[in-house]
This record gives C-alpha cells, sequence and structure tokens, in this order.
C-alpha cells in the first residue's frame, strides 16, 4: 500500500512536470520511477527530490531563449529532460532511498550520499545555467583557451560562483527537508561541489566530442542543427553528457561517504 501511494504520488508530480515543459514522456516514466523510490523511502526524501527538481527546473527555464541561442550549435539536449537525464541525475539517489528501505539501519549513511548526490547534480546545473547566461567565454581544462558558449569541460567565474552557492543551498535543503543532521551540510555541501569539478574534469579530457563537416565545428550532437550528419571526432564514444553527469552523482556520493 505503501509503495502504491508514493508511486502515485510520483506519477501525479511527474505528470505535472510533464505539463509544464519540464519532462519528455519518457522522462516521466523515469521520474515516477525515481520519485516513487524516494517517496516509499519516506517524505525526507521525496520533498527533497521535489524541492530539488524545481529549483533545477526553475534554473533551466530561467533565460531558456538566450541559453538556447547561445547553446544551439553545442549541446545534444535542451528544454524537456528525457528518461536518461532523469536516470543520470536522480538513480544514485533512488538507489541510496532504496538501501534506505531494504536496510534500514543504513538510513543515515544512504541518506548523506543520496543527498550528496543530488546536490553534485545541482551544483553543476547551477553552475552550467549561470555560466551559459555569462556574456563572456568560458575557459576550457583541457585547452586553456576560450571556447563557446555551451561547451563540457569549461569553466567561468560566474558559473564557479554558481556551482558553489547551489552546492550550499542545496545542502542546506536536504537538512531543512529533514534528510540529513545540520552537522552533515558542510560534508553534503563539499562532496557536490567535488562531483560537479569532477563533472567538468571529465567533460573537458574524456568526453565524446563530434564534428561537423559543414559549418566545421565541434559539437556534441549526432546531427547538427545544421541538418548535416556529424562525426567522431575525440574523447571516448561512448562518453556522453548524460554518463559524465551520473559520474558526477557518483563522486558526490562517494565522497560524502569518505568525509
Amino acid at each position: 500500500m505503501r509503495v502504491l501511494t508514493a508511486s502515485s504520488a510520483a506519477a501525479v508530480i511527474a505528470g505535472l512536470a510533464w505539463r509544464a515543459g519540464s519532462l519528455s514522456s519518457r522522462g516521466v516514466v523515469a521520474a515516477t520511477v525515481v520519485g516513487g523510490i524516494a517517496m516509499t523511502a519516506g517524505a525526507t526524501w521525496g520533498a527533497f527530490l521535489v524541492l530539488w527538481f524545481v529549483s533545477a527546473s526553475l534554473a533551466s527555464r530561467y533565460g531558456r531563449r538566450a541559453k538556447e541561442a547561445a547553446t544551439g550549435d553545442i549541446v545534444a539536449k535542451g528544454g524537456a529532460r528525457d528518461a536518461l537525464q532523469v536516470l543520470a541525475n536522480g538513480g544514485v539517489f533512488a538507489a541510496a532511498a532504496l538501501v534506505s528501505v531494504v536496510w534500514p539501519a543504513w538510513h543515515g549513511a544512504a541518506a548523506v550520499a543520496g543527498a550528496a548526490a543530488l546536490v553534485a547534480a545541482g551544483a553543476d546545473t547551477l553552475a552550467t545555467e549561470t555560466g551559459t547566461l555569462w556574456r563572456g567565454r568560458p575557459w576550457s581544462l583541457r585547452t586553456r583557451g576560450p571556447v563557446p558558449t555551451g561547451s563540457s569541460g569549461a569553466v567561468s567565474l560566474p558559473g564557479s560562483l554558481g556551482m558553489v552557492a547551489g552546492a550550499i543551498l542545496l545542502a542546506m535543503a536536504a537538512h531543512w527537508t529533514g534528510l540529513v543532521p545540520a552537522a552533515m551540510i558542510p560534508q553534503v555541501a563539499g562532496a557536490g561541489v567535488v562531483g560537479a569539478v569532477a563533472d567538468t574534469v571529465i567533460g573537458a579530457f574524456w568526453q565524446a566530442r563530434r564534428w561537423c563537416p559543414s559549418c566545421e565545428r565541434e559539437t556534441e550532437q549526432p546531427r547538427h542543427r545544421c541538418g548535416t550528419p556529424t562525426v567522431a571526432w575525440r574523447g571516448v564514444s561512448w562518453l556522453s553528457n548524460d554518463t559524465v553527469n551520473f559520474a558526477c552523482t557518483v563522486v558526490g556520493a562517494v565522497v560524502a561517504l569518505l568525509l
């Protein structure tokens, strides 16, 4: 009965997010699974997940047209989150919630790991959204030079400040919702920052990049927005942005447990 109630509540929230344009149809299914597991683990898990999703969605929607115009040549996905994006950001959190359900004695550690995973994902999102709105050009960690806005593995001062601020605020939210004790806020925030930094480093050196022969531009899109199929150029072919985001949450969770 508890699982059914939790899944139903998650489905309603995911449906509202779909109507608001924040989730794709497949994203709704993935969000229902992640949300159902979280709410089965307890109200604190569900409340933090909903708060995280609302904050991430608002950050993504703010200035969307300007950000899409700036990154349209590069990013592979935009707009509504699909199933892979939902699982990349929330999969580790859902796994931690499931651990809390199956092994209640591990609730404390699972809560810290799950919170840090979402904080890492949120910090990375805030870094990206803040940096994209900035009018200047970010710097690549790999080339140590300016790159187009939206390039993975690039940093900017506004984006870095957004990352740290996002990690602190989300770690505090994890405490406000009752998921982690106040004493764990610094550890959760710090782990979130480490996870987001790991995302940037992996994105800079190993994430797959493609090349548009028509526009002669680097991109992450299998088919460039000009309509030309792109070719593999550098990086690890299977290491997509979604995979890098998943690694970000894993690093955040592991670092939190180590701390």
